[in-house]
């Protein structure tokens, strides 16, 4: 798989595949804030600002916060996201995960792999 233009911040980076979905790699030992998902969102818009899938690679200490996981549920503070695949690695991203499942329950399809092949399979129907 091929990608397309990349941008780079200090905890992520984002592409469009060639499968047509959003590609967020989160950065080791990172946190995702609100901040930064405002800066995704306006990378999404550089990249053509089409609404998509998103695949999102989180590397194993990779971390959150509450404010993100409630801002994030609402599909009016991430508009280009058609579904959202998570891949996760650690404990604590799973508890997460739950958390974000059940509390936050999210406006859009969400789900949470330990596989990227199976994120990005489940992800197909929603290109």
């Amino acid at each position: 798989m091929t990608l397309s233009k990349k941008i780079t911040f200090p905890n992520f980076e984002i592409e469009i595949s060639d499968f047509g979905f959003y590609k967020v790699s989160v950065n080791d030992s990172e946190e995702f804030t609100v901040d930064d998902l405002k800066k995704l969102v306006n990378a999404q818009n550089e990249l053509g600002g089409e609404k998509l899938p998103v695949l999102v690679l989180c590397a194993e200490h990779a971390t959150t916060n509450s404010e993100l996981l409630t801002t994030i549920s609402k599909n009016k503070n991430n508009p280009n996201s058609k579904a959202d695949a998570f891949v996760i690695k650690s404990m604590a991203q799973k508890i997460l995960a739950n958390f974000y499942i059940k509390i936050n329950k999210p406006e859009r399809p969400t789900k949470f792999f330990n596989d990227k092949d199976e994120a990005i399979n489940w992800l197909k129907p929603f290109l």
